[in-house]
């Protein structure tokens, strides 16, 4: 076992992590990053990486120290980089500039241009460097970052309200409005922090969403995606008509782009993307969506989307859960009730929780998939309420 951090390493590392979160949503691809210098005692700068594009937390906080970090201990949430294929010069040389007394690592960059090569130039120029505080934190913090650089997949975090009759749809298969003013406002908060929103072609039949972040401010618009084995998306639907306000892709199988020619013709005009996908053979033919969903994932890594979200119908979910393709789940429940018994169920969450938040009446739970790759350590209840 390796001996357990100084306290005053581990307080420090937490405050790195809480104050790395508040790029979450600003700064990816990249992942979210903190620096904290202190000197003599005392905090000389502290800084996180605010967007993507811009400065690094490493160079932000070596830019707000008033005075000299020489001799100074840096904690940083992850790996400094020291490559030069991106969009800004590498941490590593400014940290070794700045002739820093000791650095403090929460987590090795995944990255394979950086993956330990940071942590090897700053021991060979002199630097007391010390890895793996609260490793786990640090990794849970970017596990979106870690799962596409690892495993090559989105993240994927599944969403649903429910009524507190466990009911997701009217009776008639209609759209309900379950959840709350604010419950609402916290899901275009976290629409707005990820990559692609994923549904099926039944949710987009049945509610004709625009699938976008509204009432907040965004990146970067979102990649809409459907799934539509059979090419069913209607041209007149608000996914078609805002296609300038985002891109729509649109996974079917390469049968059905055979079969409806004059469909491909007409979507494609629009500027949607169709992307033929193979099926599902444990599904079958009649199955409402029968895509492979793990060749949906790997296309969407390929095209570097590092976190979906998916707000399915209580059948995919269902499918996302039972293959253990979900990292996450979010489930907003309302007090209202249906009372209709041939409504659709929510599906079964076996995750364990690790937070919940009160939303004016509406209650937020979040569960972690332990089974997940992305599964690093159980995110703490302050950085949940923190998160959303």
């Amino acid at each position: 076992m390796p001996p357990t951090p100084p306290s005053n390493d581990l307080d420090l590392m937490r405050q790195a992590l809480r104050l790395a979160m508040l790029g979450r949503g600003t700064v990816e691809p990249n992942p979210m990053v903190a620096c904290i210098l202190v000197k003599d005692g005392q905090i000389l700068a502290q800084a996180y990486h605010r967007r993507f594009g811009g400065l690094h937390a490493e160079a932000a906080a070596l830019f707000a120290a008033k005075q000299s970090a020489a001799g100074a201990t840096a904690y940083v949430t992850l790996e400094p980089c020291c490559h030069s294929e991106k969009k800004t010069p590498p941490c590593v040389p400014k940290l070794i500039a700045a002739r820093l007394g000791r650095i403090v690592i929460g987590t090795l960059d995944p990255n394979p241009m950086v993956n330990g090569k940071g942590v090897a130039q700053l021991r060979e120029a002199g630097i007391e460097t010390d890895l793996g505080v609260l490793e786990a934190d640090c990794r849970q913090l970017n596990a979106a970052f870690f799962k596409r650089m690892e495993q090559h997949r989105p993240y994927v975090t599944l969403k649903w309200a429910q009524t507190a009759d466990g009911k997701v749809a009217a009776a008639n298969g209609k759209r309900l409005v379950i959840s709350n003013h604010k419950s609402l406002a916290v899901l275009h908060a976290l629409r707005s922090r990820c990559d692609a929103i994923l549904v099926g072609i039944e949710t987009a039949l049945a509610d004709d969403p625009l699938l976008t972040a509204r009432g907040v401010t965004s990146a970067r618009p979102l990649v809409r995606i459907i799934l539509d084995s059979e090419l069913r998306l209607p041209l007149i639907s608000q996914l078609v008509r805002t296609h300038t306000d985002g891109p729509v892709l649109v996974y079917c199988t390469q049968t059905a782009c055979d079969h409806h020619p004059d469909a491909v013709a007409a979507l494609r005009a629009r500027g949607v993307e169709l992307m033929p996908i193979g099926a599902d053979p444990e599904l079958g033919p009649d199955a409402t969506i029968n895509l492979c969903l793990p060749a949906v994932l790997d296309d969407l890594g390929r095209r570097s989307i590092t976190h979906l979200l998916v707000e399915p119908g209580p059948t995919l979910a269902a499918s996302f859960l039972r293959s253990n393709l979900a990292d996450r789940v979010w489930v907003f429940h309302s007090p209202k009730r249906l009372d209709a018994p041939t409504a659709a169920d929510a599906p079964e969450v076996t995750y364990p929780t690790v937070g919940q938040a009160t939303l004016d009446g509406d209650s937020l739970i979040e569960y972690l998939n332990s089974a997940s790759p992305a599964f690093f350590a159980p995110a703490q209840s302050a950085d949940f309420l923190r998160a959303i």
